[in-house]
């Protein structure tokens, strides 16, 4: 065990516990290092507690990309649409979208999709080996996930994809309308088929994870406080200081950035300006119940995803949730009742047996970079602080290679990847 000077306050403070940073505190007190996480609120209670809980190991493209950009800005502001702007942040929200279509031009696509392969091919078994060393391994299925159409332009599209997808390395099965029926009885007549992606999953309770993680921080003498960090200042390379909303501060030797959404203002403290924005995320859960006519059987028993209405269901322990959509408003605006309800024709649509009366609602934010990956790595005019932060809807499917990652990083060891396509510094030639 490394010991902390006296006139410090741990030898490594990560700031955010959502998903990505209780993994890279667990790692890092694991590895023998006194370790302190702090975060504004409860251990996993932001987007990390609200996720689909899906390990997309095939979400292999950008969102930013010549696709998106050709076919979304004839629905950005409509209310039901899968991708929409809110209209009170459109002013805000510009300078971000001008990014995202500089960096959906083809050869920054390229780049990107080679950047999310690079972290991709290890994802499933690094948060495998994760959840198996805080004892946390019941909480991971890796039975694969769904891909359902109900046309034929669906149908040309899920397969379009699964093709498109199969030089990277993700195998996938099509499946008839049949097969599926028997399988999940309790989807609609309508599906007409799917595609079985083979080597994704799903965690049964995204906040159990997050907890889990916290657990094994603590059985390794770390600590946790409540605590809400406005501004970071590294003035040496042997110690940072962090000021706190209530006027106190801490001090560390290394500092780790994982804020997630509110990664942006503690980066600018340090003098990095970072293009961060949200992707408001909405969920709704019904409590469990068995599938319509199915006795005691569940009505799925993986991940079923809907690339045309652009939405996941996946059975967890407390009930069903989907998820789904994407939606720009920021931080403050408060949640549009209408996502929620357009969620609950979507599941009704796709499962009709289900009862949403009653279904559980939320709304978080996913942390967004225009270019889609993730801030990892040392700050480059600070060598005793780090930052991971920016995985918009990989958190919890990139939290085992991110945690690799960033322990050799913060202890000073080479990292298992190559770093620079995930630097904070490429944003400044933007």
């Amino acid at each position: 065990m490394t010991h902390v000077s006296h006139s410090l306050d741990a030898e490594v403070i990560v700031i955010g516990a959502g998903v990505i940073g209780a993994a890279c505190a667990s790692r890092l007190a694991q590895a023998g290092h006194e370790v302190m996480l702090l975060d504004a609120g409860e251990v996993g209670m932001g987007a990390s507690f609200g996720n689909a809980g899906h390990i997309a190991t095939e979400q292999l493209f950008p969102l930013a990309s010549p696709e998106v950009v050709r076919g979304s800005w004839r629905y950005l502001l409509a209310a039901d649409s899968p991708l929409r702007l809110r209209l009170g942040y459109l002013l805000p929200i510009l300078p971000w979208l001008a990014r995202f279509v500089w960096a959906a031009r083809p050869r920054s696509f390229a780049r990107g999709v080679a950047a999310l392969l690079a972290l991709q091919e290890s994802a499933r078994d690094d948060l495998a080996q994760l959840l198996e060393d805080v004892d946390a391994a019941q909480l991971l299925h890796l039975n694969g996930h769904m891909d359902v159409w109900e046309s034929e332009s669906g149908r040309n599209a899920a397969l379009a994809l699964a093709r498109r997808l199969r030089p990277y390395g993700i195998e996938s099965m099509p499946v008839s309308a049949s097969a599926l029926q028997e399988a999940t009885p309790a989807l609609s007549r309508g599906v007409q088929g799917g595609v079985h992606y083979l080597d994704s999953g799903h965690v049964e309770d995204p906040h159990a994870v997050c907890t889990a993680l916290a657990q094994d921080l603590l059985k390794h003498g770390g600590r946790i406080q409540q605590c809400r960090v406005e501004q970071v200042q590294a003035m040496t390379s042997h110690c940072a200081t962090l000021t706190l909303q209530d006027g106190g501060t801490l001090r560390a030797q290394r500092v780790l950035i994982c804020a997630g959404a509110w990664s942006k203002p503690l980066a600018a403290s340090l003098g990095y300006h970072v293009p961060l924005d949200t992707e408001r995320g909405y969920h709704i859960t019904l409590a469990p119940q068995p599938a319509s006519g199915s006795g005691d059987r569940p009505a799925l028993n993986r991940p079923v995803a809907s690339g045309e209405r652009k939405v996941i269901m996946t059975p967890m322990s407390m009930g069903l949730r989907m998820t789904g959509t994407v939606e720009f408003g920021g931080l403050h605006l408060p949640p549009d009742p209408r996502r929620y309800a357009l969620l609950q024709r979507h599941l009704q649509a796709l499962l009709p047996g289900a009862n949403t009366d009653g279904a559980s609602t939320w709304m978080g934010f996913r942390p967004s970079l225009p270019d889609h990956l993730p801030v990892l790595g040392v700050a480059p005019r600070h060598p005793n602080v780090f930052l991971a932060f920016g995985h918009q809807h990989l958190g919890l499917t990139l939290a085992g290679v991110t945690a690799r990652i960033m322990t050799e990083v913060v202890l000073g060891r080479r990292s298992p990847i190559e770093l620079a396509p995930y630097s904070v510094d490429r944003f400044a030639s933007w």
